[in-house]
């Protein structure tokens, strides 16, 4: 019983030491939040309104007196929170002073008493009294809050609400949308290898013994071994340069005539090709740029599976905790080119059924977890008609926001491998070699391959002409078109593009313990 305790208050005093990983005052915000994040950020919660037939996943039967909206942005859902609730005060928190000055405004005098916007910084706690708010809400923060800080922002949280009052989590992971590529895996030249002939062997079995080896030169066996120990001789000079060697490039060798040959033998190898430059590779390989976002992300300390972590820090806090399966959005295919016409699902998705809250504790049989998964990942197919572009969309003008913070450790990662600038000739007539690499112009060139794969995976123009009958703006071709009709496009595996997501979204309910 002792050491049960004793491990419970390690536990506890581990989870509560709070280890700085930035300088105070500091937050690790890559995003520039830009006009059109906002507005993004606006249909986002006009979908999400529409997905919880309301303004909350949790139904209040009434309403909340006090109500902190934590990481409010442009302060949309305070804004309709505060006309929703008529008697309720609203405070909203950000970083950046974005939102709208509503005093002095005759339509919002109403608002303007009830309404109210703080700029500060979370992760540096919350200067409110204890036992304080109704409704908590935090939505979309997760490229702010450090995994590490996560815990004493939910204790703060904890503090200021009331014994009974409600927390409202909506998070996503942070996913770099990009379709897997299969890059073919590098197969070795074969060499060509003339053996010399020796009399004391059977010709049928060097023969043999000559197919195998230059077919698969990676293949040695015993026998070649003892092969090799028992005709070396002390007086076989050294391999020496052919000088006589006209037809075979530079890696041709021969070797002095010895009493165990009538003739010379060479070995062939292949050529060294000359690389071309390393940030041409194909338009639909995004690698590096993921690799850069990961690494912002770890160098940040940001969970990129969010939606996955929270569940731990929440039950470390709150006892009542609910939650729905994860909404997994998956990335739109490619266009099939300018000749076909896109295939797209034509289903319905049942976001009510959804969205239904379960507790995080309870446990499901393996079979009913299957079936569940099977059944969100065909529902998420279906919504993808509807609701994959814009939320791609989305995804991409995130990142986008986060461009110059990938752009750093692009630098940082990939530089020492890329070759130098040459900035011109010398009169001896070498190149002038620049201190600086080609890395911008290989993060250039990989992020507009990015952007344009993504655009044509987006494809708003088809939307706007399937949907409301828009004809085509005259004009010239946009960017992504031209680039998608140069694109030699790879067959996808329908089995690997299905675990392609460009969102996974996830809402939780917590309540305070009275």
């Amino acid at each position: 019983m002792a050491s049960t305790l004793a491990q419970k208050d390690v536990e506890a005093l581990l989870l509560k030491e709070r280890v700085f990983r930035r300088r105070p005052g500091e937050v690790p915000y890559p995003l520039n939040y830009s006009k059109q994040m906002v507005n993004y950020d606006h249909w986002d919660h006009m979908w999400l309104s529409s997905c919880f037939k309301g303004l909350t996943l949790h139904q209040f039967e009434t309403s909340p007196k006090f109500v902190l909206d934590l990481g409010c942005g442009s302060g949309l859902w305070a804004i309709e929170a505060a006309r929703k609730w008529t008697d309720s005060t609203v405070i909203g928190i950000d970083i950046r002073r974005i939102q709208p000055r509503i005093h002095g405004i005759d339509q919002c005098n109403d608002l303007a008493g009830r309404l109210n916007w703080i700029q500060g910084n979370i992760l540096d706690g919350l200067h409110f009294p204890p036992d304080y708010f109704d409704l908590v809400r935090i939505a979309r923060i997760g490229l702010g809050v450090p995994e590490d800080e996560w815990q004493f922002v939910l204790e703060e949280v904890l503090r200021v609400m009331k014994p009974g009052a409600v927390l409202e989590i909506i998070e996503e992971d942070l996913i770099f949308p990009s379709g897997e590529f299969s890059r073919p895996r590098p197969q070795p030249a074969p060499l060509n290898i003339d053996l010399p002939i020796i009399d004391s062997f059977p010709s049928g079995s060097v023969s043999a013994r000559s197919s195998i080896t230059s077919s698969n030169p990676w293949i040695s066996s015993q026998d070649d071994l003892s092969l090799e120990s028992s005709t070396k001789k002390p007086n076989l000079s050294p391999l020496q340069e052919s000088p006589t060697s006209t037809s075979s490039p530079p890696s041709t060798y021969s070797t002095s005539k010895s009493p165990l040959s009538s003739r010379s033998y060479s070995y062939i190898l292949p050529p060294t090709p000359i690389p071309t430059f390393a940030y041409q590779s194909h338009p639909q390989d995004h690698s590096r740029l993921k690799s850069a976002w990961e690494a912002m992300l770890s160098h940040r300390f940001l969970a990129s599976q969010l939606v996955t972590v929270l569940p731990f820090y929440l039950s470390s806090c709150f006892t009542d905790v609910k939650t729905h399966a994860p909404l997994n959005i998956p990335l739109p295919p490619n266009s099939p080119g300018s000749r076909l016409p896109r295939i797209r699902d034509s289903g319905t998705f049942d976001l009510e059924s959804h969205f239904k809250l379960h507790a995080t504790a309870s446990r499901h049989s393996d079979s009913e977890e299957h079936a569940s998964r099977d059944s969100c990942t065909s529902q998420s197919r279906k919504s993808a008609s509807n609701w994959a572009s814009m939320h791609l969309a989305r995804a991409v003008q995130m990142v986008v926001g986060c461009k110059e913070a990938i752009w750093v450790e692009y630098e940082r990662m990939y530089s020492p491998d890329l070759p130098p600038v040459t900035t011109g000739r010398r009169k001896d007539g070498r190149y002038q070699v620049s201190n600086k690499s080609i890395a911008k112009e290989s993060f250039d060139w990989a992020w507009a391959n990015w952007e344009s794969d993504m655009m044509d995976r987006i494809g708003m123009r088809e939307h706007l002409a399937s949907e409301l009958t828009w004809p085509e703006a005259p004009g010239e071709r946009p960017d992504w078109r031209v680039w998608r009709n140069s694109v030699d496009m790879k067959p996808v595996d329908e089995m690997k593009a299905r675990k392609d997501l460009c969102r996974s979204l996830r809402g939780f309910v917590a309540r305070k313990p009275h």
